[in-house]
């Protein structure tokens, strides 16, 4: 079990998007409604409530996601009817990119890898709007400002994730990054470290 992280930085962000990566997602095993029960399921992020979950329909959790009338919305996808993945689309201040993120907590490294290889077929069909991703299975660099390494600040990091991945503009000009060696899949330089 773990605390891990997919983040994907993207741009070009609306409702259809949201639709086709949920659509995209579904094809890969990673669906909306728990297999159980159908029920599809937003995360209250407050100020009123944190954290609860709200039923909604597969319509509206598209029309939310596309983030036309909010910057965040949190809900769950499934892997089974036990295994969920906390998500979260939010648009990043100042920019036009948009954070999906998906949580790996507490899953095993096969449930682990069923999302990551979900969410990597997406971002293969869509590359050229990525700005880039961090994948950490274990969590151990969830303190560090990717958000700012992404988007191309001279952010500092400590702790290396599993993968690394930025447009090669953005890496050329990080102060750690433009020394490394990393793997040229365009737009981006992918940078694995174990």
């Amino acid at each position: 079990m773990s605390d891990g992280f997919l983040h994907w930085y993207r741009e070009g962000w609306d409702a259809a998007r949201a639709r086709t990566l949920l659509t995209g997602l579904e094809a890969h095993g990673l669906r909306a409604a728990n297999p159980a029960t159908g029920l599809i399921t937003a995360i209250t992020n407050g100020p009123e409530s944190w954290g609860e979950q709200v039923p909604t329909t597969q319509d509206d959790l598209v029309t939310a996601a596309g983030l036309a009338r909010t910057s965040e919305i949190n809900f769950q996808l499934w892997l089974d009817a036990d295994t969920d993945v906390f998500t979260r689309i939010r648009r990043r201040t100042g920019t036009s990119v948009v954070v999906l993120e998906f949580g790996l907590d507490g899953m095993t490294s096969t449930e682990q890898d069923l999302v990551t290889e979900a969410v990597s077929s997406q971002i293969q069909q869509i590359r050229e709007t990525t700005v880039g991703f961090v994948i950490d299975r274990n969590g151990i660099s969830e303190d560090e400002d990717w958000d700012g390494v992404v988007l191309g600040e001279p952010t500092l990091f400590k702790q290396w994730p599993e993968v690394l991945a930025l447009r090669a503009r953005t890496a050329a000009q990080h102060p750690q990054l433009a020394s490394c060696v990393g793997r040229h899949e365009p737009p981006l330089i992918v940078y694995t470290h174990r």
